[in-house]
């Protein structure tokens, strides 16, 4: 059962008449069921899922940074052709789907741009505002398991940086193209788990940001201990593959870290991403504590990784973007 945790509980007819299950409104006891404390830090309660950050205040403040990073790196809050999909909503209202809605800033700023679309975001966590705009819905859902909704029931799902929850992206695939209708837009956006130097440099990354490097070897050979493997470049090739799409639109954009950029608006989205970058390590020492590295071993390689961050120009991380229409 999905359970709703905002406080507009206005529902649309359209809604009822294509939701396959009930919504429960969440209860405001019922919100500390959803976290548990570890290692001074706040988690998700969900013991199965392999999402291995924290949820808490300082994660909150990081996802939305970062919410901010990537809307100046693209230059807007979308991709793609939404304003033709959202369109001509005479029939019937339109609907946005949002996976791993976090804090939930894309709905409600989509909400801004498009006030006549109902916006649901999902997430495992209630840490979206319990007051959002009239036309916005949060609900708690495990985004490997079914959705409520009946096929062809959405217009445009959004699917950002969900890397970390997603063990078998194809299968959520299948998921996603039952719930868009006919000529429907999914769009996939992850930034890369490494970092890089910007086209053009003669740079090598293991001579210049070795302990940058070394991060995220060790990261991702944590996170593949969940069943987490980098697929941020291999999306694309999943949504053709899936043969229930149109041939994906891909864009890749490359994140600053640090403030190098001689372009000032990405020379602030560097400086603010340097930051979220080191919020990200500070957050993951967690789960490498879980794989039996020692605290001064942990200590060390997040040192170098800033020290490399901090102080080597030119770095960049890679932001992978696809979309595709339902055929």
């Amino acid at each position: 059962m999905t359970l709703e945790y905002t406080e507009n509980m206005l529902h649309d007819e359209d809604d009822a008449s294509d939701a396959s299950s009930d919504v429960t409104e969440l209860e405001e006891y019922d919100f500390p069921d959803h976290f548990f404390e570890r290692d001074g830090r706040l988690f998700h309660s969900h013991g199965s899922l392999p999402y291995p950050l924290p949820v808490d205040g300082p994660e909150q403040a990081r996802l939305n940074s970062l919410h901010r990073i990537l809307r100046d790196t693209v230059e807007y809050h979308y991709l793609g052709p939404v304003t033709e999909v959202l369109s001509d909503g005479r029939s019937r209202q339109k609907r946005v789907l949002d996976l791993c809605t976090g804090t939930g800033r894309w709905p409600m700023d989509m909400a801004r741009l498009f006030p006549l679309v109902k916006i649901y975001g999902l997430d495992i966590v209630p840490i979206a505002t319990r007051r959002p705009l009239r036309h916005v819905q949060f609900e708690i859902h495990d985004i490997t398991e079914r959705f409520r909704w009946n096929n062809g029931a959405m217009d445009f799902i959004h699917a950002r940086n969900i890397d970390l929850a997603v063990t078998d992206y194809p299968e959520l695939l299948r998921e996603v193209a039952r719930l868009l209708r006919p000529g429907g837009l999914f769009f996939s956006g992850e930034i890369g788990r490494s970092i890089d130097f910007a086209h053009g440099s003669s740079f090598n990354l293991a001579r210049q940001a070795p302990h940058a490097r070394s991060f995220f070897q060790v990261v991702n050979r944590s996170l593949e201990l969940r069943h987490l493997v980098p697929i941020a470049d291999r999306i694309p090739g999943f949504i053709q593959q899936s043969h229930q799409f149109t041939v994906p639109t891909i864009q890749t954009f490359h994140i600053p870290v640090g403030d190098w950029h001689h372009n000032l608006v990405m020379k602030r989205v560097g400086r603010m991403y340097l930051a979220a970058l080191k919020d990200f390590a500070e957050s993951l020492k967690p789960m490498l504590r879980e794989t039996g590295m020692t605290q001064q071993e942990i200590n060390s390689l997040v040192t170098g990784f800033i020290e490399d961050i901090e102080h080597v120009p030119g770095l960049v991380g890679v932001y992978h973007t696809a979309w595709a229409r339902k055929l």
